[in-house]
């Protein structure tokens, strides 16, 4: 439990490091991209996943689908919008989902290829 709390404040402190940055150096980035690149870099760096960090996002991964809860009672507030233009959030999402696929499967297969499993 200790660890994962300890990982969790590590994966925060990426978070708000980056949010720092932002706003220090008025960054056209969002914080929370610019913290995933920064916590990518030092996971290449270290080439793995520290332990503490990896049971932090353990127990976030646990808990993910009660993340999605804030948004939905958000869309049930504003319904009135998005029943005024469904199809374009079709699309939107529809894109926007197939994209994130493709990156996904690109990046799955760059990372098998450079281990030589593929």
């Amino acid at each position: 439990m200790a660890r994962s709390l300890v990982g969790i404040l590590i994966l925060m402190a990426f978070l708000y490091g980056a949010a720092f940055l932002v706003r220090s150096l008025s960054l056209p980035l969002p914080a929370p991209i610019l913290g995933l690149l920064l916590l990518t870099a030092v996971l290449l760096a270290r080439r793995g996943v520290p332990e503490v960090i990896a049971a932090g996002s353990d127990t976030l991964i646990r808990i993910f689908p009660l993340l999605f809860i804030p948004p939905i009672v958000a869309l049930l507030d504003v319904k009135a919008l998005v029943l005024s233009a469904p199809l374009v959030l079709l699309l939107a999402v529809s894109a926007s989902t197939l994209v994130g696929l493709l990156v996904t499967a690109f990046l799955y297969r760059a990372l098998v290829r450079g281990k030589g499993q593929a």
